[in-house]
């Protein structure tokens, strides 16, 4: 059971006492459980809109009373205090009555992310120990946890009572379980509690909250930032907006934010970029953008104030095991005193330090490793007390006080405000999910025919991060290609697209440094993909599209049929060349890119022509939950 395992996180309550006295901390949130706020919040704002998806809206007092509903069912089998249930769905409103009824019930929600594979999602749901798992489609049938429709599990709370369980979880109880990259070849399961959360949305100043806000609810459910957007909106009184599908191409994500009078939205470094270079017109009416989960372009920001200057933008930085944000920028309309643009100082309830490898304290304008305390931190790793105890160390400044090592590199400006300068260890940001580098050689070296394997992490041409995966054949491997295949078709069962490497070469031998590591300046630039002498563009509509994509991937040539994800695509990078293709086209879909994913087959589809639609490319790019209902044998449902 998951509960067996909390004894590997850091103290629970007992260790916040260390925090009395100390000033930025604000402690009265400790006595506020999220369940307990959403009450009174529900009881207050009774009949204003809670949510909003497309068409259908949901009362304050109906998402009370349904996640009421559905938390007696959950008790019914069993959920309680120290339970966990994971839930495979997408943003939905039955999605949002899942989360309140998993937390009434006094349990945690483990969000899976649908796009992963099922072996991925195997592998988690068996090392959490998950109790249950909510499903939106048909899953699978060999997943090692029993299953429950939501169809299923809404039916059966329509008939149970509408009054709401006894409190039973503490603000030291888990709320959700977020899943990181890991550097031992296995992702980390990072435990949020209760008090966390309302420590992320409660009485803070790095964002305007309230009832008059209308939060976008755009990240998946497996994405910490959901945390920010969800309880932002629901614990404050305010209006939560649900966008479309994981393809929504940026001209809808427009249309949503203008249809709904959207006012506050969280973007990740890149969408917020190709916003602004390709749908500025899309920000408009919006009165405060954070952005984060990547450096952010002072270029970009300064466009994005000239044209908005009615809009707060706010740098929020932070990792998930401080639950979202541990800093915030909120950047002034004057701008900033050069450089990158600052992470900020540490929001309400947190404090940071920046100290040398001896635990010592560095200088204004030094660089030092950033740590971070308060409330916000997780309780550790689940199932973990290694990794754990090697991340989360002793205060050594105030006794009984915990600190997490965030890996990150940082400096204090002058003003107070922090400068991020990059990491230390090999974790990247890829589409704004922390990926470490270890996990994808851990992976590749179990494809049959590779000995050993090396990924670097450079920059595309428009400054975006992408990987490059390096890999040894083992003796008497097959050719080149057929390995470099063979690697990428193991990836696509093992690990989620967004930890798939641009390009895979094939190397016999990795050079090395003096010291034994692996000479990564010295291993091959990754080059184009060779054209083949069938690939060739034969009419207008296959030149402009390579044109198109060629230009979006940064690639000088491309094949016909050449699969977009193995150059190099990622849902962000799809998205950004469907906007200059809708230019071109205005009846093209974004959705047209995943499924018809190489330019033969796209440009049939642009001109008309039927074409079959390719079911391994809506998986890989994130439809996973459609795929498995077509791929995947009937599954025992509870």
């Amino acid at each position: 059971m998951f509960r067996s395992q909390l004894g590997t996180a850091v103290p629970g309550a007992a260790y916040l006492d260390a925090y009395r006295g100390v000033p930025p901390l604000d402690l009265d949130v400790l006595g506020e459980t999220i369940t307990r706020r959403f009450a009174a919040i529900a009881a207050k704002a009774a009949g204003s809109i809670a949510v909003v998806q497309g068409n259908e809206t949901v009362t304050y007092a109906d998402l009370d009373r349904r996640s009421n509903q559905l938390a007696r069912v959950l008790r019914q089998r069993g959920i309680d205090v120290g339970s966990l249930v994971a839930l495979h769905a997408g943003r939905s409103i039955a999605s949002l009555v899942s989360i309140l009824a998993i937390l009434k019930a006094g349990a945690a929600y483990l969000p899976l992310d649908t796009s992963a594979p099922v072996a991925y999602l195997d592998r988690l749901l068996r090392e959490c120990d998950a109790d249950l798992v909510l499903c939106a489609g048909t899953p699978a049938a060999d997943l090692p946890v029993m299953a429950l429709h939501l169809d299923t599990a809404m039916a059966a709370a329509g008939r149970e009572s509408w009054s709401p369980l006894p409190e039973s979880a503490s603000s030291s109880d888990i709320a959700y379980i977020m899943y990181t990259s890991g550097s031992t070849g296995r992702p980390k399961g990072v435990m949020v509690p209760r008090r966390a959360v309302a420590r992320l949305v409660i009485d803070q100043t790095y964002a305007h909250f309230g009832p008059d806000e209308v939060f976008l609810h755009s990240a998946p459910l497996a994405f910490d930032a959901s945390t920010f957007e969800i309880w932002g909106a629901l614990l404050h009184g305010a209006r939560l907006v649900i966008a479309g599908n994981e393809h929504s191409s940026l001209q809808s994500l427009g249309e949503t934010i203008s249809g709904n009078g959207v006012t506050t939205a969280w973007f990740t470094a890149g969408l917020f970029h190709l916003l602004v270079d390709h749908q500025p017109e899309a920000l408009r009416g919006l009165r405060q953008i954070v952005a984060g989960g990547d450096v952010l372009s002072p270029t970009h920001v300064m466009r994005a104030q000239a044209a908005l200057p009615d809009c707060q933008f706010i740098n929020g930085y932070g990792p998930t095991e401080n639950t979202t944000f541990t800093c915030c920028y909120r950047i002034p309309r004057d701008g900033w005193s050069g450089g990158p643009v600052p992470i900020g100082t540490p929001i309400h309830g947190t404090y940071v330090r920046l100290l040398d490898d001896n635990m010592n304290a560095v200088a204004d304008g030094q660089i030092g490793m950033l740590y971070t305390g308060g409330i916000g931190l997780s309780s550790g790793y689940l199932g973990d007390a290694p990794r754990t105890a090697k991340q989360f160390l002793p205060d050594p400044e105030l006794v009984g006080a915990t600190l997490y090592c965030t890996g990150d590199l940082a400096r204090r400006r002058p003003d107070g405000n922090f400068d991020f300068i990059g990491r230390r260890d090999r974790q990247v940001k890829i589409d704004g999910k922390r990926i470490d580098i270890c996990e994808i050689e851990e992976a590749l070296r179990h494809t049959s025919g590779i000995s050993d394997a090396f990924v670097v992490a450079t920059r595309n041409s428009d400054g975006t991060p992408c990987l490059t995966g390096y890999v040894k054949p083992s003796p008497g491997a097959h050719e080149m290609t057929v390995l470099e295949s063979a690697a990428r078709n193991s990836l696509k069962k093992t690990l989620p697209a967004q930890m798939h490497p641009s390009q895979i070469l094939v190397v016999h031998e990795f050079p090395l440094t003096l010291n034994g590591k692996v000479d990564a300046a010295r291993l091959p630039a990754a080059v184009p993909h060779p054209v083949s002498t069938t690939g060739i563009a034969m009419n207008e509509t296959e030149r402009a599209l390579v044109d198109i994509i060629s230009g979006v991937l940064g690639r000088p040539s491309i094949d016909l049929h050449t699969n977009f994800f193995d150059l190099g695509a990622t849902s962000l990078k799809l998205m950004q060349a469907h906007a200059a293709i809708a230019r071109r086209w205005p009846g093209v879909d974004v959705i047209a890119l995943f499924q018809h994913s190489n330019i033969q087959a796209l440009a049939r589809n642009v001109e008309g022509t039927k074409v079959p639609v390719n079911t391994l490319a809506i998986r890989r790019g994130q439809h996973q939950a459609e795929a498995l209902r077509r791929l995947r044998k009937p599954s025992r449902l509870k």
